[in-house]
């Protein structure tokens, strides 16, 4: 009876929490997809095949001049395309608050090709002693070169800095490429890889000495070597933790060799993506690089733009392709649209004028760069300039509401010239 009765009541709450619920109907109307990224398809004369990409750009890529160029993060193989969204979210939110340059982020499915390795008895049971190749790496070699890097440059600005996400079985032609000298990328990152570097391109070679054996010639200038692991593979067999512990004691003995190599405890073997991606760049774009202050740094005596202007020079230098400071950051006073204001406030308003002047060559297309600079030539006392750039604005104004504002704000303009 019991029983029954605490059916009987869950059921009568079901017909009442639905008789209540049916009353408050909500209204949905379909909007705008959120776009993460695009899917391209190449067709390449090289290969002779279409490839397939997906491409995720830096959040200000359509508001920001020629002068920006990008390096490029690139995640290969079917491991590529699938961890896409997790990778390019990442590189997303570190570009976007400025602890790392804003980065263009490129999938590849199909863009690992696996050379001619022996498997050493490292992957499970195979019917021959050979991993079951497919795909040409020369070709690959030369279609990075020759097509995708030129067509990134042409089309997205991307510059000569390039990394690759290596994962599990698509990290053989990353670890091919490097072993034989073949320069596409300046940082290597492989994870869930335990396994593959036991493996060699001769019996009982693996790619840790392929590996030595190259690195030890230039370690200067080697490219940044990052192996990550998670401590679940290492227990699955015995010889992946012999692997890792060579891997380790081989390349740590290369004095000035740019390596790390992280075991990531309580994880799995695809678990490990996102902290590895976070230790790799944290080690590539350091935090006291990288966070810059711009109200201290146009605190500091001579002129405000020039002291910017030092600051990311020196960045530059350091990371040889152009860094330029950040025209406009989602809720931080680090950008130039805060700065022009902030001077105007502390009375430095020709230093005000100059700023804004960079913005609008920074974002020619922004509505924002040309109000901050209306609001400069204001500050400036040169009303018939301020109320020019603002009228600029205007055309770029997307939103009504941005359209109002900003007529009123030159109806303001106007009445103080009459």
């Amino acid at each position: 009876m019991v029983v029954l009765k605490g059916v009987k009541s869950v059921i009568l709450f079901i017909f009442l929490s639905v008789s209540v619920f049916s009353k408050a109907a909500v209204t949905v109307s379909e909007q705008s997809p959120i776009a993460i990224g695009s899917e391209l398809v190449i067709k390449s004369d090289i290969l002779n095949e279409e490839i397939f990409l997906k491409i995720a750009l830096p959040s200000n890529f359509a508001l920001s001049s020629e002068l920006h160029t990008y390096p490029v993060i690139f995640i290969v193989g079917k491991h590529g395309h699938e961890y896409f969204h997790a990778v390019s979210g990442v590189v997303k939110h570190l570009a976007d608050v400025e602890r790392m340059p804003e980065t263009i982020v490129v999938s590849i499915d199909g863009g690992s090709p696996s050379p001619d390795i022996y498997h050493n008895d490292m992957f499970g049971s195979q019917p021959s002693e050979k991993w079951p190749s497919w795909g040409e790496p020369e070709k690959y070699h030369q279609f990075y070169q020759n097509e995708l890097f030129p067509f990134l440059e042409k089309q997205y600005r991307a510059n000569n800095k390039r990394s690759v996400v290596a994962i599990s079985t698509s990290s053989f032609f990353p670890f091919n490429n490097l072993i034989h000298d073949k320069h596409l990328f300046d940082t290597y990152i492989f994870l869930a890889a335990a396994d593959i570097i036991g493996m060699g391109h001769a019996p009982n070679k693996s790619m840790i000495d392929g590996l030595a054996a190259r690195l030890s010639k230039e370690p200067k200038t080697n490219p940044l070597v990052f192996f990550a692991v998670a401590d679940d593979d290492l227990k699955k067999q015995e010889k992946y933790q012999a692997n890792v512990n060579k891997l380790e004691n081989r390349l740590s003995k290369i004095k000035d060799l740019p390596f790390t190599l992280k075991v990531y405890d309580n994880e799995g073997h695809y678990d490990a993506l996102i902290k590895t991606m976070l230790d790799v760049l944290e080690i590539k774009y350091p935090k006291s690089l990288w966070s810059a202050k711009y109200r201290d740094i146009v605190a500091k005596p001579g002129n405000a733009l020039q002291n910017l202007d030092k600051y990311f020079d020196q960045l530059s230098e350091r990371y040889g392709f152009t860094i330029l400071p950040r025209a406009t950051r989602w809720n931080s006073v680090n950008r130039l649209g805060y700065i022009s204001t902030h001077l105007i406030r502390q009375n430095r308003a020709a230093e005000a004028l100059e700023i804004a002047k960079r913005y609008t060559e920074y974002q020619p297309k922004s509505w924002q760069a040309y109000e901050s600079l209306a609001k400069a030539f204001e500050a400036n006392e040169n009303s018939t300039q301020a109320i020019a750039n603002a009228n600029v604005a205007l055309q770029f104004a997307g939103s009504e509401q941005n359209k109002q504002r900003l007529m009123q704000y030159i109806k303001q303009l106007t009445s103080t010239v009459e």
